[in-house]
């Protein structure tokens, strides 16, 4: 009995310290992908805290394939637990929230608008409003595939390796279909506002 206790005490010491070094970086993922409808019913830390107690049943997941970077494994738990506070708190059906996209979220706006800006220098900065159009207008003819490579690059910040496990591909083909997305989002960006220099 008293081994048994210490190897969970071992297992939570370890998640604990496996969660403080990825904290952040769950946190800001969190805030990116959670519904303005779902912050209006829980906050985003309780909504961490609910994924730290999943982490907690799911060690055998976290422990496995230690080839997979953790952060990815970690951010598939918590947009698992994502989907199922959505079902729980709106009685949402069977969304996934890892494919789902909705371009009208704040944060995931404000964020393609400041990305937009990052890659273009527009001769007068365009008003907010004007923005955001802009940025609808253009994500409505981005693939899904580009979207979320550049998503998970630019906003959740991984790391190519982390975008490949993400994503199941290999490294490399992770690395070509992110500058392939760059790519195609400046071209679409200099079509749609020419006087862009890019």
């Amino acid at each position: 009995m008293e081994e048994g206790m210490m190897a969970e005490s071992a297992e939570n010491l370890w998640l604990a310290e496996l969660w403080m070094e990825h904290r952040e970086r769950v946190m800001r993922l969190l805030v990116l992908r959670m519904p303005a409808v779902l912050q209006r019913r829980i906050g985003v830390d309780d909504l961490l805290q609910e994924t730290y107690l999943a982490c907690g049943k799911r060690l055998d997941y976290l422990r496995a394939e230690p080839e997979v970077p953790m952060y990815a494994k970690l951010r598939r738990v918590a947009l698992q637990t994502l989907t199922d506070m959505e079902r729980r708190h709106l009685g949402a059906g069977k969304r996934d929230a890892m494919k789902e996209y909705a371009p009208d979220d704040a944060s995931m706006m404000d964020a393609w608008a400041q990305f937009a800006d990052s890659i273009s220098s527009p001769r007068s900065h365009m008003e907010r409003l004007e923005r955001q159009q802009m940025i609808r207008r253009l994500l409505e003819q981005l693939s899904s595939t580009d979207r979320e490579i550049l998503e998970l690059r630019h906003f959740e910040e991984l790391s190519n390796t982390e975008c490949a496990a993400v994503l199941g591909i290999e490294a490399k083909a992770s690395s070509i279909r992110y500058v392939r997305a760059v790519k195609r989002f400046r071209e679409l960006i200099e079509a749609e506002y020419p006087y862009m220099h890019i």
